[in-house]
């Protein structure tokens, strides 16, 4: 596993290089380290769903609520205020064209997504350079707590995944709130870092 700080264009640079070539990212978020891959690539996703040992849906990092109405089909006002939130510790779920480019086993059979606009430095300085929607899903295997410590990662991944961010250790989190916004009124799925 190659180890690259998260300070300094190299690691935004890097980051690309991985994905586009199908490649596993672990990388840091506004609550806790995240697995990226390529959301558009089916043979990425398939090496994370091993890796993570689930199926989808997963949650999908994009840059800016902007960017996200590329990818979701947002109408509702109630939807519009809610993605307003973004930046910040929240992922949102709603519906995806059935053209999407964002690989069925990331959107499941209800054709949904979560999106997450993380407020992260590193997040932002990625989106800079290029627009793609990644994968993102917190560093653990299914049923265990999300790892915080760029060394715990390095022992528990090392050769699973070809690069690693490292922000530092990062402080406790419960993750981001999960909220549903297909719905008329929305709910939330999981309550985590954000207060809506």
């Amino acid at each position: 596993m190659e180890i690259i700080t998260s300070t300094g264009g190299l690691a935004a640079k890097r980051f690309w290089e991985v994905i586009h070539a199908g490649g596993i990212v672990v990388y840091p978020t506004d609550t806790v380290y995240g697995f990226g891959v390529d959301s558009t690539n089916r043979e990425a996703v398939n090496r994370l769903i091993a890796l993570k040992g689930r199926g989808g849906p997963f949650s999908v990092m994009v840059g800016s609520l902007k960017l996200m109405t590329k990818y979701a089909l947002i109408s509702q006002p109630l939807q519009i205020k809610l993605c307003k939130r973004f930046p910040g510790p929240f992922t949102f779920i709603l519906e995806v064209p059935k053209t999407s480019p964002i690989t069925a086993k990331v959107r499941g059979t209800e054709n949904k997504v979560g999106f997450r606009v993380p407020d992260h430095q590193f997040v932002r300085s990625v989106f800079e350079m290029n627009d793609t929607p990644i994968v993102t899903t917190s560093v653990n295997k299914t049923g265990r707590s999300p790892q915080q410590d760029p060394t715990a990662i390095l022992a528990d991944f090392d050769g699973e995944v070809e690069l690693l961010i490292d922000d530092g250790v990062l402080p406790p989190s419960v993750g981001s709130t999960v909220v549903d916004g297909t719905l008329e009124n929305w709910q939330i799925v999981r309550q985590g870092a954000g207060v809506l």
